[in-house]
């Protein structure tokens, strides 16, 4: 253990879930529980629940689940120790770590040494800005530009001098090491080695906070003509690119006040729609947008719009970035600005009103789609053909049937063309990209896969899940020895746990979920412990027939199959295919009624 169970336990009692779960996701109460999309998978309706009494969460489409350090973990790519941390900083929680391995150590040192790093680089730069002589040239570009001083205070702009060596001089006034001065990106070491020069030299810059208001990384940008003309910090244990967005975590309650976000490709695009009242506004870092980025937006906004330049790059850069929001089942608009305009420019010249009211006319996906590939190949018969056999791919990935159908009418009378021929095509497009995912998982031996059966055997769960929901049901449990005649050894571990829990019904649910270590087990015990038992009038004499069921069939198999062993020591012709049924029916009288 790297922080001290007993701190972990005050943690857990602080931290509230639905607090920290609703930081990210939009959640709705529905019954005892609240519900959202998940963030961990693609889906158009909420199977995301958290219930705030057991301090748990529960995804039922793809069966992520835990407790709340569970999540965080999840959800931010963090180890256990780092959520740890993180939720007793958000609750004033103060820990003392006890002794760690030297790996662990490492590991945990290494993150926090490069966000302090990148914090004092951070001050370093923004006081090169500020300084008379050396930021006079960034100072002006920014006044030029328009950007106020309260966006340049706000999002800490900086300005990297045209110098070799000012960040190298930095490291070592502090005696940063040099593992830690390469990892960060800061610096790059030279070809002869034990030397390094800066990487950003005369360039503003821009810091980038993750979520937690943590700077992750920086971005910078020259002055004049010089390329290239942005350039971003490496892949670094605290920065990813495909996590994090610019400017999230000052428009992250914007965008859930709005229930929308605009996604803008630079730095200035971001800055000027903030300072012009537009706060709910990311920007992808000029990178291609991820499904991570995605995901994480779903937890702030319904409706998301992409507003991209209207020359080819921007054009380019929208269509990337389309398939994975119609396969999220997000609500997306594309938004293309008129003549050469991008966003920084579009708002300074009109203002938020013109950008708002323009905003309204957005383009859906398949509307953005379909007015590219009509300017593309034109309305001939040939032009026609070549527009449905783009387009059809596209219909195909949208997975809500409702709206593909919509889509295909307006494909069809926009091309005046039988909608029946405009299904039938996008059917088999459809059918085509099924088979293609249904070739790919690899079909498991005979030996694994009866193992994943007895391992998920339903009777054994329920009788696990009636525990945790009725704990005065576990002496019965105990009397009856029934765990011994549990097949799945995983849950026999996990039945073991929770008897050693006690029978607090308040507390019983989070006392198993802190002393199991494995993510499979938390979510086990999430989906185990929101199964709805409303319709279950008498759980004691429910529970004592499944206990009675699992011990009778294990009792009996075991007879059989000992008896079976015995004639084959003995020398006694038994067929081994025999054998295999046995533990066919075995298996199937586990699932049967």
């Amino acid at each position: 253990m790297l922080i001290p169970e007993e701190k972990i336990a005050e943690i857990l009692a602080a931290s509230d879930i639905f607090d920290v779960v609703s930081e990210a996701v939009i959640l709705k109460k529905s019954g005892r529980n609240f519900f959202g999309l998940c963030p961990f998978h693609s889906e158009k309706s909420p199977s995301f629940s958290v219930n705030p009494d057991k301090q748990i969460f529960h995804c039922f489409g793809c069966s992520a689940g835990g407790n709340v350090l569970s999540f965080v973990m999840k959800y931010h790519g963090i180890s256990f120790p780092e959520a740890a941390r993180m939720l007793a900083r958000k609750y004033n929680i103060v820990i003392e770590t006890q002794k760690m391995t030297l790996e662990q150590r490492k590991a945990v040192q290494a993150r926090e040494s490069l966000f302090r790093l990148n914090k004092n680089v951070m001050q370093a730069y923004t006081g090169f800005l500020n300084d008379h002589l050396k930021g006079d040239c960034a100072r002006q570009y920014l006044e030029r530009r328009g950007t106020s001083k309260q966006i340049i205070e706000q999002f800490q702009l900086g300005y990297a001098p045209d110098a070799w060596d000012a960040v190298v001089n930095l490291l070592k006034e502090e005696k940063v090491a040099k593992g830690v001065a390469v990892r960060s990106g800061l610096v790059l070491e030279k070809k002869q080695k034990n030397s390094f020069y800066d990487r950003f030299r005369n360039r503003l810059m821009f810091p980038i906070f993750d979520i937690n208001m943590q700077v992750a990384g920086f971005g910078g940008r020259v002055m004049d003509d010089s390329m290239p003309k942005y350039m971003n910090s490496p892949e670094t244990p605290v920065y990813s690119k495909s996590r994090i967005l610019y400017g999230l975590h000052a428009a992250k309650q914007a965008c859930r006040r709005q229930g929308q976000v605009f996604i803008v490709e630079g730095y200035f695009d971001f800055l000027s729609l903030y300072q012009h009242g537009i706060e709910n506004s990311v920007a992808s870092l000029g990178t291609a947008l991820t499904r991570e980025h995605v995901r994480i937006l779903k937890g702030y906004a319904t409706t998301m719009t992409l507003v991209f330049d209207s020359d080819e790059a921007g054009i380019k850069a929208a269509k990337r970035s389309i398939d994975i929001f119609v396969q999220e089942g997000i609500d997306t608009r594309i938004l293309v600005l008129p003549g050469n305009n991008d966003p920084d420019s579009y708002v300074m010249a009109h203002g938020r009103d013109a950008f708002l009211a323009l905003a309204d006319t957005a383009k859906t996906v398949m509307q953005f789609l379909l007015h590219l590939a009509v300017d593309t190949h034109g309305m001939s018969v040939e032009g026609r053909i070549k527009i449905l056999d783009e387009m059809k791919q596209h219909l195909a990935r949208v997975q809500d049937y409702a709206v593909r159908s919509i889509y295909v009418r307006e494909l069809a009378e926009t091309l005046n063309i039988d909608e029946k021929a405009v299904l039938e095509k996008v059917k088999d497009a459809y059918q085509k990209q099924a088979n293609r995912q249904a070739r790919g998982p690899i079909i498991p031996g005979v030996e694994e896969a009866s193992q994943s059966v007895l391992e998920s055997d339903p009777r054994e769960k329920q009788i696990l899940s009636m525990m945790l929901h009725w704990p005065e049901l576990i002496p019965v449990a105990v009397e009856k020895k029934v765990l011994p005649s549990f097949y799945s050894k995983p849950l026999k571990q996990l039945g073991c746990l929770i008897i050693d829990s006690g029978t607090d019904t308040q507390n019983i649910v989070g006392a198993v979920m802190a002393r199991v270590e494995t993510d499979e087990d938390r979510q086990l015990i999430a989906s185990m412990a929101m199964e709805d038992y409303t319709g279950v009038q008498d759980p004691v004499q429910t529970f004592e027939i499944l206990v009675n069921r699992v011990i009778k069939i294990k009792n009996k198999t075991d007879r059989v199959i000992v008896s079976e062993l015995t004639k084959v020591k003995e020398g006694c012709d038994v067929d081994v295919m025999a054998l295999l049924k046995l533990k066919q029916q075995q298996i199937q009288q586990l699932h049967g009624s």
